[in-house]
């Protein structure tokens, strides 16, 4: 059985996926200095990684890598940090990202 090979691009893309999800729910544990970069990195990164997998390997497999992302839930450390808000914020904007590849 010979299976077509993954598009590199959307192995980056699960992989910073995952790498932002699990950022998220340690979240709680930092510096507010910290946590704020952190923040920001992953606002930007995700959908910069989003934006060229789509480009690369077409925006409705992106866009489906993100959306099965987006289902995950997210565990927080600490509940005065709005983890799950802060992860859809991420998971919708690399969705939009992705799209506007088309």
């Amino acid at each position: 059985m010979n299976e077509t090979p993954e598009h590199p691009a959307l192995v980056r893309l699960r992989a910073e996926l995952d790498a932002a999800w699990k950022g998220i729910g340690v979240l709680g544990d930092m510096e507010d200095d910290s946590r704020d970069r952190v923040v920001a990195e992953l606002r930007t990164a995700v959908p910069d990684v989003a934006s060229r997998a789509a480009r690369a390997a077409g925006a409705d497999a992106a866009v489906a890598e993100i959306s099965r992302f987006a289902e995950a839930e997210v565990v927080a450390s600490d509940a005065a940090v709005p983890t799950a808000t802060i992860w859809d914020d991420i998971v919708h904007n690399a969705a939009v990202a992705a799209s506007a590849s088309r």
